[in-house]
């Protein structure tokens, strides 16, 4: 009996110990996974792992010889599951230093931990003082019998890694995420105060090389890059509100702004593409006031909710959006402009305006008003409006401007669409003035055109009191087609016609009108340089040219055909390739004949 109360209690003293171990453990866990961790609970951890295993130690000390390998055995199983959590510090000490460093570091950690916690289980399972009945031969088997287990499983998770790594899939579709642009850069160097950009990814997700590449071309000291996992960062998830990794948070104050982008590739694409201008727009609704553009509705104008993609600008809606514009319905110019409107747009009327609606916008220039205007010379006729009862028409004549509705056509240099001589009207210029409106366009080192279809022009008469500038001309050569048969007969002259006004009066009233209403369309507003010239407009007539800027982008874009282009595909087609395969064959035949003949 005496025998019996002593082995319970070492038996209880053994439990203790092994209490003590596994709190210290389920303590560093608890406070590592909720972000809780503190000096004062890994001292407690250190504290009791300290202490359960001097008692080990103690026990190893005083055992009998019989006894000793298992003592040995428990302080090496938990000594193991120690320098697990030291490799894992150390991993988190260079976890922003060096990749390489701290993937080495967290798998030794794994290893160790992993080899401890197998031993451990197989050791503590032994009931009791269960070791005692046990010679030194069965604790050595149970040892090696645990950590021949332990090794096994290592080496599966091992090579299960290292194929899922060496996975690979062949895509062969493009992928190229949008660098920081210029609109971007210039923002950002114009805080005040540094603003916090948290980044959520997997430490491991593909996705996040393409955001580190994107975020370098900033400046350092205006932006506080803050990359996180929200599974290990859950106080800064909750800090920056995000629910699931992939996003990034752009906080100021207590003002944020979020957008997605997807942890995985597959879920990514589409948003790297688009990278720049999520940021750029998440930028300006934290730093900007927002500027509203009231637009015309009651003359069958182009709007963004509905219309068919050459009457719809939903997509121009949506790029003033992330330019911190809001665009409303105007609903009636028969009473004065709503007076937080910073910009009235006129975009492709079908019907005609009023004297009253007239004097409207006259009284709103008067006072710095802004206009922005863009005219339609097919959809105005097809609807047989009077054009002498259009109010419009004269109004533009009284800032000296004169509209003219032909079409303007060029038979040499055109955006081949139908096959026929319909696309001579579709014509592209790169023709821009010195001027804010066209500033992007004109100084972007690629050759950008601006696109429009079936365009009218301006002549410009002059007047005493408005500035007027051609923003963008066509190309020279180009021909109004007064006839309507896309042919430049003698009496249609040739040259360089305004396809877009600027317009400036002493009031500081600014006025900027388009030829060609389509060319803001979401069919032609794909083409970067009609993006950057209608943005600039809208910003120039906002006072916000500081913000000028080109919007990295790596979307599909509309290709430009050129007719010289096409005659050179058609033509190389046609006969350089059937010559270039009956010149190989000839050269082929000369030279196996030359053969035979040495052979005879």
């Amino acid at each position: 009996m005496g025998l019996s109360r002593t082995r319970r209690t070492e038996a209880q003293g053994m439990n203790i110990r092994f209490i003590l171990f596994g709190l210290s453990c389920l303590i560093f866990f608890a406070t590592e996974r909720s972000g809780l961790s503190s000096t004062t609970s890994f001292t407690v951890c250190v504290a009791l792992w300290v202490i359960s295993l001097l008692f080990e130690y103690r026990e190893l000390k005083y055992a009998s010889p019989s006894h000793r390998l298992y003592f040995r055995s428990v302080l090496a199983y938990r000594c193991a599951i120690l320098v697990g959590v030291i490799f894992y510090l150390l991993s988190q000490t260079f976890a922003e230093a060096s990749a390489k460093i701290y993937t080495t570091l967290a798998v030794l950690s794994l290893t160790s931990v992993g080899i401890g916690a197998i031993w451990g289980i197989s050791l503590e399972s032994l009931p009791y003082r269960g070791y005692s009945n046990k010679s030194p031969s069965e604790i050595l088997s149970k040892n090696r019998s645990s950590l021949s287990l332990a090794f096994l499983l290592i080496a599966l998770a091992s090579i299960n890694f290292i194929a899922a790594r060496k996975d690979f899939k062949i895509d062969t579709s493009f992928l190229k995420a949008s660098q920081a642009g210029e609109a971007s850069r210039k923002t950002v160097a114009r805080l005040e105060k540094p603003i916090r950009v948290g980044v959520f990814f997997n430490r491991d997700s593909e996705v996040l090389p393409f955001i580190r590449d994107y975020f370098e071309g900033f400046d350092k000291t205006k932006l506080k890059l803050e990359f996180y996992d929200k599974d290990f960062n859950p106080t800064q998830a909750e800090e920056f509100r995000v629910a699931r990794n992939g996003q990034i948070v752009v906080l100021q104050d207590e003002k944020r702004q979020r957008f997605e982008i997807g942890d995985k590739i597959e879920e990514a694409r589409r948003n790297l593409r688009t990278l720049d201008a999520s940021f750029l727009k998440a930028l300006l609704q934290l730093t900007s006031v927002p500027a509203t553009i009231y637009f015309t509705s009651t003359h069958g104008e182009m709007l963004w909710e509905t219309g068919s993609p050459v009457r719809s600008m939903a997509l121009f809606e949506e790029l003033l959006r992330g330019l911190n514009f809001k665009a409303r319905r105007l609903t009636s110019l028969f009473q004065d402009i709503p007076p937080e409107t910073k910009i009235v747009g006129i975009i492709g009327p079908l019907t005609g305006f009023t004297a009253d609606e007239v004097a409207t916008l006259n009284r709103y220039l008067q006072k710095g008003g802004r206009l922005f205007m863009a005219l339609d010379i097919d959809q105005a006729n097809d609807v047989g409006v009077n054009r002498s009862q259009d109010e419009l028409p004269k109004f533009l004549e009284s800032l000296g401007i004169r509209y003219s509705m032909d079409a303007v056509a060029n038979d040499q240099r055109f955006v081949a669409a139908a096959r026929d001589k319909s696309d001579r009207t579709f014509i592209f210029s790169n023709v821009f003035a010195n001027h804010p409106t066209v500033a992007t366009a004109a100084l972007s080192p690629e050759r950008m055109t601006f696109m429009s279809h079936r365009t009218g022009s301006f002549d410009l008469a002059g007047h005493s009191r408005w500035s007027l500038t051609p923003v963008v001309k066509s190309l020279a050569g180009s021909f109004r087609d007064t006839n309507r048969n896309f042919e430049a007969d003698a009496h249609e002259k040739r040259g360089s016609y305004p396809l877009i006004i600027a317009a400036e009066s002493p009031e500081k009233g600014r006025v900027v009108v388009f030829g060609d209403a389509t060319a803001l369309s979401n069919t032609l507003m794909k083409v970067a340089a009609n993006q950057l010239v209608a943005l600039d407009s809208m910003r120039w007539l906002a006072d916000r040219t500081e913000e000028a800027g080109a919007v990295a982008s790596e979307e599909d874009v509309l290709i430009r055909q050129e007719k010289s282009r096409e005659t050179l595909v058609f033509y190389g087609s046609i006969f350089a390739m059937p010559l270039l395969v009956l010149l190989v064959g000839a050269l082929a035949t000369r030279r196996r004949s030359k053969s035979t003949e040495k052979g005879n």
